[in-house]
């Protein structure tokens, strides 16, 4: 998000910034708390800033955004998790409307080079059908880019309680046909019993999923947190045009990792 800021060229609040608190280097002496994160100056100035961009629409007028418009007049702008190229696009348009400047070529060559994958691995994933679990704003912007590369996610889940979930989950599946099984406040052994008849090809979430992924003898595609179960699972980037290209290229490798371990007859080009 710094680099996306800076490259903006404006002056910005970054709130939460755990960019160094929760990926640092080694210390020699234990420290309760890691340099880095927002001063609490900076929080203050928030009352003055020219707009308000928060990601995550799940609680649309209990957030930071909400109150800052509601005491101090700052618009809000809400908008869902950068992933794949819609979500994205939406994000980098809100940026442009406020600071009045262009999105930065930078990205608009990554979000070709995001194009390019799709056209390159969309035979390995289209057509596949996912499991997604994970916290309500992460799987529902999982949900659409899923949608665009082709993959119906036939079972979303959360384990929030929220009646208007599936009505966030529904409109952003513009592509998908297939049924699509949407629940709340739910838990991992009524994913499971879901799951037994869809048939899925793949899982997509945290590493507490690696349960599901066990039972139903499919894969898991490991993202958003916590995923301790793998090294480096913390900087797995699945945000902004570049997050999209990792995200997209691992679903597509893992699909076709399956398929060859599946090959009876051994393989030597898929």
């Amino acid at each position: 998000m710094h680099t996306i800021m800076k490259l903006y060229d404006v002056p910005y609040t970054l709130l939460p910034d755990y960019s160094e608190t929760l990926d640092g280097g080694s210390w020699e002496e234990y420290q309760k708390l890691p340099p880095g994160g927002t001063p609490i100056a900076d929080i203050a100035r928030m009352s003055s800033a020219a707009a308000t961009v928060y990601l995550g629409k799940a609680l649309p007028e209990e957030n930071a955004a909400a109150f800052l418009q509601k005491t101090y007049n700052v618009p809000a702008h809400l908008v869902d998790l950068p992933i794949g190229i819609e979500k994205t696009d939406e994000f980098f348009a809100v940026l442009s409307e406020i600071t009045g400047k262009p999105m930065p070529e930078v990205f608009a060559k990554d979000r070709g080079r995001l194009i390019d994958a799709y056209i390159d691995g969309h035979k390995y994933c289209s057509g596949k059908r996912a499991i997604l679990y994970g916290e309500e704003d992460f799987v529902v912007s999982m949900a659409s880019f899923l949608d665009e590369i082709g993959v119906p996610p036939v079972l979303v889940a959360t384990g929030a309680a929220n009646e208007k979930f599936a009505e966030r989950v529904r409109a952003v599946l513009k592509n998908t046909r297939a049924d699509v099984v949407v629940r709340d406040d739910t838990d991992f052994a009524s994913i499971l019993e879901q799951a037994q008849t869809l048939k899925a090809d793949f899982i997509i979430g945290n590493s507490k999923g690696h349960y599901l992924s066990r039972n139903l003898n499919i894969p898991l595609v490991r993202c958003g947190f916590p995923i301790h179960d793998r090294v480096g699972g913390h900087r797995i980037l699945h945000l902004g045009y570049r997050g999209a290209i990792n995200l997209f290229e691992r679903i597509c490798n893992t699909l076709m990792e399956t398929s060859q371990n599946a090959a009876n007859s051994g393989w030597t080009y898929i």
